[in-house]
């Protein structure tokens, strides 16, 4: 990088620049004499040197020089702040937040807690003004008991705080730049203990699909699919006819469906070929369609669209476990079942087990030993 002077073959003196990529000549009109050539080597030494110390400023040396335009461009798209988080939030980030940039769960759960939590607290305030120590007293308001606080559990504040708002303030620093430090590094939350699986016990499993086969025989298909397979529930409803092979008693696991969205599986493991048992296959053939495509869904709700899994639930699988007397359990603890069931049948060891669920060996680990302190 440099800047030197020469004498263009019209005789005028002009200087030559070198740096960060870019070339240019800036002429001066001046007719060269010792005199003239002598202060602009001068002129010419202290660019070098701004250029060798990343200071370099074209536009005060040369503010109608040949590359002007580019730099009055770069200068007019540097951005300003919002005056406050709300601003930031719904004018640019919320927007930035919807499908298919994000899951639309995703994009649900952001709005719910900046209106909710975020938004009454910081809304009104500038970015500068999200410190540590404000997010230690919004973590202390969130999960004091009412009327003080919100009385919300540490998981929930944390979902909202580390969660949330954590994903608005890293965009502003890495992506929009508005700020500089990550005030949320220095905020201490307890050990995270996940939940112990809550499966069905094989009575509690027959109960539930006894009552789907006698009263809603539409769904039995579904539920049994889900006890015997592991799938997970957005597996299931997602599931696609093309791929499923009967002959061949097997199916893809391709897509996990929510909120009437289609997405990747949840990890790249979730993606996997499962074999299925003679009777899911028995349970399959049962509802394959004459007239079919690779994109028709194998299970649909009582008007042959699209599984709307919450709507299911509301209507259908709630009202089962009440109508049993099972213990109330969310949709998903099917998937918990067959895991638990077929660990306790010790026909399957644990690595073939974790690969055909699509999960890790520390979850069918944590199975295992609620296994064993159940029995």
């Amino acid at each position: 990088m440099a800047c030197i002077v020469k004498e263009r073959k019209n005789g005028r003196l002009a200087y030559r620049l070198f740096w960060d990529g870019y070339r240019s000549w800036e002429g001066t009109g001046l007719r060269a004499t010792d005199k003239r050539r002598d202060q602009m080597d001068k002129k010419a030494a202290v660019m070098s040197q701004e250029m060798a110390e990343g200071r370099f400023d074209y536009l005060r040396w040369f503010p109608e020089g040949s590359k002007a335009h580019l730099f009055r461009q770069k200068t007019s798209t540097v951005k300003v702040a919002p005056k406050n988080l709300t601003r930031y939030v719904a004018d640019v980030w919320l927007p930035r937040k919807t499908p298919p940039n994000v899951r639309a769960s995703l994009e649900i759960t952001y709005r719910k807690h900046w209106r909710k939590h975020i938004e009454p607290a910081f809304g009104s305030l500038p970015l500068t003004a999200i410190t540590t120590a404000a997010l230690v007293d919004f973590k202390t308001t969130l999960t004091a008991a009412e009327p003080k606080g919100k009385g919300l559990k540490m998981k929930t504040a944390r979902d909202v705080i580390d969660g949330t708002f954590r994903a608005v303030y890293r965009d502003a620093r890495t992506v929009d730049h508005f700020v500089m430090d990550d005030p949320f590094a220095g905020v201490a939350w307890p050990r995270k203990v996940d939940p112990e699986p809550d499966p069905f016990t094989a009575e509690e499993r027959d109960l539930v699909l006894d009552f789907f086969w006698r009263r809603k025989r539409h769904y039995y298909p579904l539920v049994y699919t889900l006890f015997f397979t592991g799938l997970r529930t957005g597996e299931a409803v997602g599931l696609r006819w093309g791929a499923v092979n009967l002959r061949r008693s097997t199916l893809s696991v391709r897509v996990s469906r929510t909120l009437g969205e289609d997405n990747p599986p949840k990890t790249q493991t979730s993606t996997r070929p499962i074999t299925l048992r003679p009777a899911v296959v028995a349970v399959l053939r049962s509802i394959e369609p004459l007239r079919r495509t690779e994109d028709t869904f194998v299970f649909t709700s009582g008007a042959g669209n699209a599984l709307d899994e919450e709507r299911f639930v509301d209507n259908h699988w709630r009202s089962a476990l009440r109508t049993t007397g099972v213990k109330a359990r969310k949709f998903y603890a099917t998937r918990h079942t067959f895991i638990s069931q077929t660990l306790e049948a010790g026909v399957v060891k644990l690595k073939p087990l974790a690969d055909y669920c699509g999960t890790s060996m520390e979850m069918i680990e944590r199975h295992q030993r609620f296994a064993w302190r159940r029995r």
